[in-house]
């Protein structure tokens, strides 16, 4: 089964033709963990919108329409706007009131509080998304295997970690894709998700758990498959695929780093 035409999921690899595309898979990881180490040291608002922009050029750049982009950042807003409730609820005690809606009062604390998580939420995703977008799940399986590989001298699993993100990145559009054709077969059975919010989300979690049995069937067969093919944790393993870290990496690494080390000390 195919996805939707123009479905973007977070961990659904498009192979286009990109600046980041072509990027090693090895040479984004390490500013992308500074970015994120920084993001929660820092209380910038200015901090957190400009890489937000920087990554918003960067989806635009690898070719993701960004009517397409909204639309699949739609679910996703709702964890945000989540955030945003929780925070504007149980934060921000003892500063001043803004405003009082339907006799609870939203104080300027909670509202800078639910701003900034929900900015810091969406940042993260939005790395998820770009990292995802341009790199299968292989190639940075195989990229956080050969970064963590000085790791093995103290007996660290490297290669099932790489593993193990692999198959998580790979179960995501799988996932999504078993969880639309249960719905599809209950539409034709005739079972309704319109209605009232209550209703449609009551009706949307009864098809988790047929999700999450297919989730666990699909998990076996892979155990066995694997098995079959003679799959041993901790042997020696080779790569399909041989990665050239090259110039471009180099310079792509180093200023991206800086730039973003700049940015965090002008803003903090």
């Amino acid at each position: 089964m195919l996805l939707p035409s123009g479905a973007i999921l977070l961990g659904q690899y498009r192979p286009l033709d990109s600046f980041l595309h072509r990027l090693d898979a090895r040479a984004k990881i390490p500013p992308i963990i500074l970015i994120m180490v920084l993001g929660l040291l820092t209380d910038s608002f200015a901090f957190y919108l400009i890489i937000l922009f920087a990554l918003l050029l960067g989806l635009v750049g690898s070719g993701v329409n960004l009517k397409t982009l909204v639309r699949n950042f739609q679910p996703v807003l709702i964890i945000v706007a989540v955030t945003f409730v929780y925070h504007l609820v149980f934060s921000g005690r003892g500063t001043p009131v803004l405003v009082e809606l339907f006799g609870f009062a939203v104080t300027s604390g909670a509202l800078a509080s639910a701003a900034f998580f929900s900015l810091r939420l969406i940042l993260f995703l939005g790395i998820a998304f770009l990292v995802t977008l341009t790199n299968s799940p292989s190639e940075l399986a195989e990229a956080l295997a050969q970064l963590l590989a000085p790791l093995k001298r103290i007996r660290v699993p490297v290669d099932d970690l790489g593993l193990i993100l692999f198959i998580a990145l790979r179960f995501i559009p799988i996932l999504y894709q078993e969880f639309t054709a249960i719905k599809q077969a209950q539409m034709i059975r005739g079972v309704s998700f319109t209605g009232s919010l209550v209703d449609r989300i009551r009706k949307t979690t009864s098809i988790l758990i047929p999700v999450f049995v297919a989730a666990i069937n699909r998990a076996d067969d892979l155990a066995l498959a694997m098995e079959a093919r003679g799959y041993r944790s901790g042997c020696p393993r080779t790569f399909y695929t041989r990665a050239m870290f090259g110039k471009r990496e180099w310079i792509f690494m180093l200023t991206s780093g800086l730039m973003v080390s700049l940015l965090f000390s002008l803003t903090r």
